[in-house]
């Protein structure tokens, strides 16, 4: 029940906002929202990482090989405007 509520509300918002929200506006929300996921990363996820790999076995190497791809997505995806 509650994974229909998400959608449900994003489109509800959708409805109601999609005059009002400009190219700008998109722009400052998807900034806020992957600064959050930094925050998170950098905070959270990265020194639980190390936690559980004290001897850097995995936890480094995977977090480089996660950086490789996502760069090689943002290059070979990359849309032209």
């Amino acid at each position: 029940v509650s994974g229909l509520s998400e959608p449900i509300a994003a489109l509800l918002g959708y409805a109601i906002l999609a005059a009002v929200v400009t190219q700008n506006v998109y722009g400052v929300l998807f900034g806020w929202t992957s600064g959050m996921m930094v925050i998170i990363s950098v905070k959270e996820l990265i020194p639980t990482a190390h936690r559980y790999d004290p001897k850097d076995a995995i936890s480094t190497n995977a977090m480089i090989l996660g950086m490789i791809i996502i760069a090689l997505s943002l290059v070979l995806f990359q849309v032209t405007v």
